[in-house]
């Protein structure tokens, strides 16, 4: 939808488009725009592009963090995506049982606990059943999809080539992502990193691009100064560096969809 105010600009310099193209911004507070379906058991978000700019052949699949679609930050991001053009949706990976906001703010949550609750399996079972209604009952034809923290993990699990599963996909500061995961990965893969983020760090990095040159995928990484885990979602305002991390990040993923899917 925005190829033109796009073009030619790659990495963090994405971030320049939203000065050419008043349309595109990202929703850092407000009230989220879209509803709520249920999906085989599944609470699913969906949110929709403005009129006019709708490709009913296309979605977003969105992939949440641990702080799950409860989180205004990702029903607001979700919006975010589908101003650029595209019907996005959010399922609740967790059935109802995210790690709540303020989790984060003191020694009270077991995150050891919560982590045994929900396999690998669950999500697995959750994105399967979204992506076969979305494929199925919505009739899309290609879908792109985001994942931010813990779903950076579980977009290149569907991103293998299958007609049931993601085409193209786009990742910010993944938690638990293995080898494995890289490398079976087929189809166009955008990265989003932190230079403060210590569950994908310089490590992890260079060996995520080792096999994404190895295996000559199409693929695009940016690295952020001063961002920390969960900065593609969760950011002081106040501090630059983050907040042009998470617009950056965002018009990353919208020049990658605008590219690929």
């Amino acid at each position: 939808m925005f190829k033109a105010c796009l073009l030619g600009l790659v990495g963090v310099t994405t971030v320049l488009a939203s000065a050419s193209c008043p349309g595109l911004t990202v929703s850092h507070d407000g009230t989220p725009a879209g509803t709520f379906k249920n999906v085989s058991g599944i609470q699913v978000y969906h949110t929709y592009p403005p009129k006019g700019k709708h490709n009913a052949s296309t979605a977003i699949l969105y992939v949440t963090d641990i702080f799950g679609v409860p989180l205004a930050q990702n029903k607001l991001l979700a919006d975010s995506l589908a101003r650029a053009g595209h019907t996005v949706l959010v399922p609740d990976l967790f059935h109802g049982d995210a790690v709540p906001a303020n989790a984060l703010e003191g020694p009270g949550f077991d995150f050891p606990a919560w982590i045994a609750k929900h396999p690998v399996s669950e999500s697995d079972s959750v994105i399967a059943k979204t992506l076969a209604y979305m494929r199925g009952e919505l009739g899309v034809k290609k879908v792109g999809a985001v994942g931010y923290c813990w779903g950076g993990k579980y977009v290149p699990r569907f991103l293998k080539g299958d007609a049931g599963g993601i085409d193209v996909g786009f990742i910010a500061h993944p938690s638990n992502l293995d080898d494995g995961e890289i490398e079976g990965m087929v189809g166009p893969i955008s990265i989003a990193a932190g230079d403060l983020d210590d569950a994908f760090n310089a490590t992890r990095r260079r060996t995520a691009e080792d096999i994404l040159i190895k295996k000559n995928t199409t693929y695009q990484t940016s690295l952020y100064a001063g961002a920390p885990h969960g900065f593609g979602v969760r950011v002081d305002l106040m501090n630059k560096r983050q907040k042009f991390a998470k617009e950056g990040a965002f018009y990353q993923a919208v020049g990658w969809f605008d590219a690929w899917l």
